[in-house]
């Protein structure tokens, strides 16, 4: 998993890598620095040199909104190894939305980060 993060990061250097391990996701490193300082995930060893912090799979939603909020570059390394464009993603985000839910701002949001994407 290590030497995935090492191969992204020198893709991309600004997005902050998330990885599924297990009934979790981490991120690594200096990744998991950066998240720390913004979120309460915990700081704990990945292994001797490396960090990481992490939270359980089924608040992925929860998280990525919240690292959405505060305009962090966070990607899912496994979709990027599956080859989704960013845009995939999002719109697999909205099909799992219950649009009778949604705020109208909400719905402003989803549609101006499409056109973003676009």
């Amino acid at each position: 998993m290590y030497e995935k993060y090492l191969e992204l990061k020198k893709i991309n250097k600004n997005a902050l890598y998330l990885f599924k391990s297990g009934k979790f996701y981490i991120f690594l490193d200096e990744d998991a620095i950066t998240i720390n300082k913004y979120t309460t995930l915990k700081l704990i060893n990945h292994s001797k040199e490396v960090l990481k912090c992490g939270f359980p799979d089924n608040a992925l939603d929860k998280y990525l909104s919240i690292f959405e909020n505060i305009n962090l570059n966070v990607k899912l390394a496994d979709e990027i190894y599956l080859g989704k464009s960013d845009l995939e993603r999002y719109l697999d985000k909205i099909s799992k939305l219950n649009i009778n839910e949604l705020k109208p701002i909400e719905s402003l949001n989803i549609l101006s980060k499409l056109k973003d994407l676009l």
